[in-house]
């Protein structure tokens, strides 16, 4: 693209925030396709330019984010656990991980098998060792 083009699209699209007495609506800029391709040939004071209302506009929008959500002060959804222990498995699930162990599969396979955790496998493995249980 040539540095020309881009100047006049500069011209037409200002990086600036636009005044009071400009409409209120904001124009809409599309980038190029290439952008990386398309800001080889912009010169330095150009490209400078740029990075400095970008910083700007990035900050702008920082900020207006945190306010907005300090303004609505959303509660936040609480967290659920969705890991599965031992005391989770329904029984027979259990024996059937004991009984696979026993029967020399492997906590990989196991727990590919039955949809759960290599750690709930270790641990209903573990737990089968326990007395009283």
């Amino acid at each position: 693209m040539p540095t020309s083009k881009i100047r006049d699209i500069a011209r037409r699209h200002p990086l600036s925030p636009p005044s009071s007495a400009e409409s209120p609506v904001p124009q809409r800029v599309t980038l190029p396709s290439d952008l990386s391709t398309s800001l080889r040939y912009v010169d330095d004071a150009e490209l400078e330019r740029l990075r400095v209302a970008l910083a700007a506009e990035i900050n702008r929008r920082d900020q207006s984010a945190s306010t907005r959500h300090e303004r609505l002060a959303l509660p936040r959804p609480p967290i659920r656990k969705t890991s599965s222990t031992v005391e989770e498995l329904p029984e027979g699930k259990a024996n059937l991980i004991r009984a696979s162990f026993n029967a020399g599969l492997k906590p990989a396979t196991i727990a590919r098998t039955f949809h759960v955790s290599q750690s709930v496998v270790h641990r209903v493995i573990k737990s089968a060792d326990k007395p009283g249980r």
